[in-house]
């Protein structure tokens, strides 16, 4: 069990607990399914809320930067965000959303800063699978050292998509800032694929995390809740062109066809976010409610997790983590989906330090 000692300083003020070594800071609490944050180079940040705001968080309080309709049910809604890495020359954030107008689908929108306030530019990406039950519609975004856009997309409960490089859908795209195919894409001239597509056979990633040295992409991913047993769920190496073996294979299937995962969870660990910190792994569990430390062991293309520990807990479920400007970890909580049991002034950001 963690040991707790809050000190609360107002509605947005700070709570502070010790947690196996590490302090925790609540940053901002009274949010709403809390999904993805992105850091401006003052050290502010913006954070999505699922049923469509974007809040900007200065100093501890939270204003409305931007509000995006969506289709928000299940899983789907405002999900995923990231600054463009030329920011604030390049003056856009780019926003994952779920869209109803026109045909239900997942789209990638950019935003323009414009002072306060964040106002809608373009669509970058559409037409990816959405389904009106809201479940495994991916959501992440996040901008790679290259400086290509990475995207990850679930196979919204039709597990064929996964396998399928004509569908948008079970995959992890890469695409650049306007939005068009990366250079070096693995199925750029094969025919019948989708250009955009960077590794595929996936259920529901849910994060994704650069190796700090090596510059490598790992990966989180929801394992089967039923339709093919319950549990594994994965972190994995992603490499182009990789299959990662949705639905043929469920965990490790050591079938030199499919990426075998880095590390999952037999009995389960749904996650939402990962991040590299002081050289270790960090993980955010949604059911697991912890935050857990993979060590890894090796090196570039060679590496296994030595072993895996509980670095956060108490806090009910976790979804986004993320290394801050500061060197802090950022962490939220995710207890007011529908799925978590409410706390007092959820949800929340807290900051590890």
């Amino acid at each position: 069990m963690v040991s707790r000692r809050r000190v609360l300083l107002g509605l947005l003020g700070l709570s502070l607990v010790r947690a196996q070594g590490i302090r925790v800071e609540e940053v901002v609490g009274g949010l709403e399914v809390p999904w993805a944050l992105a850091f401006l180079p003052d050290g502010s940040f913006l954070v999505s809320e699922r049923p469509g705001r974007i809040l900007w968080v200065q100093g501890g309080r939270a204003s409305l930067y931007a509000e995006l309709p969506v289709y928000h049910r299940g899983e789907s809604g405002l999900l995923g965000l990231a600054l463009h890495p030329q920011f604030p020359r390049e003056p856009y954030l780019y926003a994952y959303r779920t869209v109803e107008e026109g045909g239900l689908r997942n789209q990638v929108v950019r935003l323009r800063h414009q002072g306060n306030r964040g106002v809608l530019d373009r669509v970058v990406l559409d037409g990816i699978p959405a389904r009106s039950h809201g479940l495994h519609s991916g959501g992440r975004l996040a901008f790679g050292p290259d400086g290509m856009l990475y995207v990850t997309t679930g196979e919204v409960y039709e597990r064929e998509l996964a396998q399928d490089l004509s569908s948008l859908g079970g995959k992890v795209l890469r695409i650049t800032p306007e939005g068009k195919p990366a250079p070096g894409n693995p199925f750029l001239n094969r025919s019948g694929a989708r250009p955009e597509i960077y590794s595929y056979g996936h259920r529901n990633p849910q994060g994704l995390a650069w190796h700090p040295r090596t510059g490598e992409l790992f990966a989180s991913e929801h394992g089967p809740s039923g339709e093919q047993g319950f549990g594994y769920d994965e972190v994995n190496l992603i490499v182009p062109g990789g299959n990662y073996g949705w639905p043929r294979v469920v965990g490790r299937g050591d079938d030199p066809r499919y990426r075998d995962p880095l590390h999952f969870w037999p009995e389960g660990f749904p996650p939402g976010n990962l991040a590299f910190w002081r050289r270790d792994l960090y993980v955010a569990g949604l059911r697991g409610q912890a935050l857990l430390r993979l060590v890894l062991d090796g090196d570039k293309g060679h590496w296994r997790v030595a072993r895996v520990e509980t670095a956060l807990s108490g806090f009910g479920r976790l979804r986004e983590v993320q290394v801050g400007p500061d060197g802090a970890l950022y962490v939220t909580t995710s207890n007011r989906d529908g799925r978590g049991q409410v706390r007092p002034n959820d949800d929340k950001v807290l900051r590890l330090r």
